[in-house]
């Protein structure tokens, strides 16, 4: 089994870049390629990219209608043999996983957060989360040899994300009559994030009030049991493309109501806010207004900051979209529940039937089968690292 990274190095394509994420990392990307004997081409969207990418690469100003043909003849121009990408879920990335899927001779891969947390990058063919080409079949893994696995203990990357962002964002504003055209995956007004990334800061605050009560609570066992279901951004690829309701309200009324239906009603179910998501989203009034429909309101408990480790210590069992908390849980040998489209959604390790048996017939996962699984995508996918560290180096167990 090779290393997607090392089967792309291994053809000495000639490699075009798009969009990466905020900051150096597809510049850093781009050079250990070209140390490996890779020819690499970038194409730049908007100012912020070219801020982080200003040499050797191409820029593109039309409206993005005219992306496709502009694609198909840059390829043609440059003979280029594979497009690299970070996430495959933005416009003009879908775009050229068309252009790759109606050639054979092209080859499209995808960077991604790693679905390893923390310090893991993800890095696969063809697609990622629900576009996965990773087996979803549990004999696929009988026969994979279990290694050791070491976490990677790296250094937070949070206020180097933070920064990159906040630079990546201003030179897209202070650029944006040079790419008039340009479509961005989110918003990009900076009084919009100004605002909410303020009013984030006051939740969190007011949050870190309580904090320390509501984990003496959880830690002295008053909630028990209960299960946990860890919100996700509204507005993320993974609730928007990869789910069936895309919207998180959708799924807090399903899980609490089908809590309040089927679950032992000495049970509690712990809803946790997304920390990314504290300014842009706050569903108090929603899940007071359905406990109280429901009859739950004392064993519904919504919160904000507390650890997500010191949950899955406690919990009986952990409900989920598809976020990267429900492999988390499978590290602790919890039972848990997707609701959308999880690449670790597979028997064995997650529970196949609907939500309603759960609560009282959730099973632990296989610890061999996800000891396998595991070695299978650090093996495969999983580099050590983040985005927003300054340097790129192959590194796997």
């Amino acid at each position: 089994m090779s290393h997607y990274l090392y089967e792309l190095v291994q053809m000495k394509e000639n490699i075009l870049l798009l969009q990466g994420p905020v900051g150096p990392f597809f510049k850093n990307v781009a050079k250990w390629l070209q140390n490996q004997g890779c020819k690499v081409y970038k194409i730049n969207l908007n100012g912020g990219d070219e801020f982080f990418f200003p040499q050797n690469s191409m820029s593109f100003y039309e409206p993005i209608a005219k992306f496709h043909q502009f694609l198909v003849d840059y390829i043609d121009k440059y003979n280029i043999n594979a497009i690299v990408v970070f996430g495959d879920c933005r416009a003009y990335h879908k775009i050229a996983k068309s252009i790759v899927n109606s050639n054979p001779s092209l080859s499209f891969w995808v960077f991604e957060e790693g679905y390893l947390r923390p310090h893991y990058i993800t890095f696969e063919k063809n697609g990622v989360n629900g576009y996965s080409l990773i087996p979803k079949n549990h004999d696929f893994y009988q026969n994979i040899q279990i290694t050791s696995f070491k976490a990677n203990k790296g250094k937070s990357h949070f206020y180097s994300m933070i920064y990159y962002t906040c630079v990546y964002y201003i030179l897209m504003f202070l650029k944006k009559r040079k790419y008039p055209n340009y479509i961005h995956h989110r918003k990009t007004s900076l009084t919009f994030y100004t605002f909410y990334w303020g009013l984030a800061l006051i939740r969190k605050l007011k949050a870190r009030v309580i904090l320390p009560r509501l984990i003496k609570k959880i830690v002295n066992d008053e909630y028990k049991p209960f299960y946990i279901f860890p919100l996700q951004c509204d507005q993320d690829f993974q609730i928007q493309v990869h789910s069936y309701y895309h919207s998180m309200r959708s799924y807090i009324f399903r899980v609490i109501r089908s809590f309040s239906m089927f679950a032992d009603d000495k049970s509690y179910l712990l809803i946790k806010h997304h920390p990314m998501d504290e300014g842009f989203n706050n569903y108090e009034k929603l899940i007071k207004k359905l406990t109280k429909r429901y009859g739950v309101s004392e064993r519904v408990i919504y919160m904000h900051g507390v650890p997500m480790p010191i949950l899955l210590r406690k919990a009986k069992g952990l409900v989920t979209v598809n976020s990267t908390c429900g492999f988390s849980a499978l590290i602790h040998g919890l039972p848990v529940k997707v609701l959308g489209n999880a690449h670790y959604d597979i028997e064995g390790l997650t529970f196949q039937k609907g939500l309603h048996h759960f609560w009282k017939e959730g099973i632990k996962p296989d610890a061999e089968l996800f000891e396998r699984y595991r070695t299978y995508l650090c093996n495969k996918s999983q580099i050590k690292g983040s985005v927003y560290y300054n340097n790129f180096e192959l590194n796997i167990n």
